[in-house]
């Protein structure tokens, strides 16, 4: 084992596994400002009841998750809820969720059931998302292991497992990015650019009342905005008609064919909802 073993820390100041996608740009939850916010604490992170909820859920279920990974792969869980110290950065450090008795790191996942598209299915050797793959690998460049055991949690009814290999050449990736990272962002206290609306709320949680003139560029980004939403406004509603006529036809059935060929799908999930997808 290459890296040292460290007791869980609530305290931040440093890059770990669930930063990283963030900071590479490749998350859906987190931009890197979020990120280095996060990381430095300037803004503190809020969580919401129903953040609070997931996460109490989640811890729940682990004694049960790794139940169930030794059910699917006959390996033991030895260890559970480490972090590691990486050896040469300081900064780095790797919380990994569960370790099996053969060596190598494991991550457990909750997933939304709205979320299973961008899950591959394991037993045609696709992978799980790309922000997932960057969590992974970056544990394994702290840890210094060789493979990664990734478990998706969707619901009780779809578990899927993935074994992930190490790559050196993208773990060596994603360490000269995250140094990048940590020395143009954290060390000098400079923030990266926000990227979305909730970049600048989180920058600029309240007004001072002030008024501020438009420039050209932004007259025009007004303009195109207004546009944008009357356009918007006329495609939902066309999109509201078009689904109506295609549910009444289907009314109980399942599965809307073309040519013979599945197109759409209108099934209950486990709570009873029927959700409606274009396959």
């Amino acid at each position: 084992m290459n890296a040292q073993l460290a007791p869980l820390s609530p305290t931040r100041g440093y890059i770990g596994g669930g930063n990283i996608a963030g900071i590479l740009g490749v998350s859906p939850f987190k931009t890197p400002l979020a990120e280095y916010l996060t990381i430095t604490g300037e803004v503190p992170e809020e969580i919401s009841p129903q953040q609070a909820e997931f996460f109490e859920d989640r811890r729940d279920l682990e004694p049960w998750a790794a139940k169930k990974f030794t059910r699917k792969t006959g390996l033991k869980v030895v260890r559970v809820n480490h972090r590691y110290d990486d050896l040469h950065f300081p900064w780095a450090k790797a919380e990994i969720d569960f370790e099996p008795e053969d060596g190598g790191n494991g991550e457990t996942k909750t997933v939304h059931p709205n979320a299973v598209r961008d899950w591959g299915d394991p037993d045609e050797e696709e992978e799980p998302p790309i922000y997932v793959t960057a969590q992974a690998m970056w544990g394994l460049g702290v840890t210094g292991r060789a493979h990664v055991y990734v478990q998706a949690l969707i619901g009780f009814d779809d578990y899927r497992l993935y074994r992930i290999e190490r790559d050196d050449n993208l773990i060596t990736e994603i360490r000269r990015q995250a140094l990048r990272f940590w020395k143009y962002h954290i060390e000098p206290r400079r923030p990266p650019q926000p990227t979305n609306v909730d970049d600048v709320l989180r920058l600029y949680a309240r007004d001072t009342g002030r008024a501020v003139e438009a420039d050209p560029e932004i007259r025009a980004a007004v303009a195109d905005m207004v546009t944008e939403r009357q356009v918007i406004a006329l495609h939902t509603a066309r999109k509201e008609q078009h689904e109506f006529r295609i549910k009444a036809f289907m009314r109980d059935a399942t599965t809307l064919l073309v040519h013979g060929q599945p197109a759409i799908t209108w099934k209950a999930r486990a709570d009873g909802v029927r959700v409606f997808r274009i396959r």
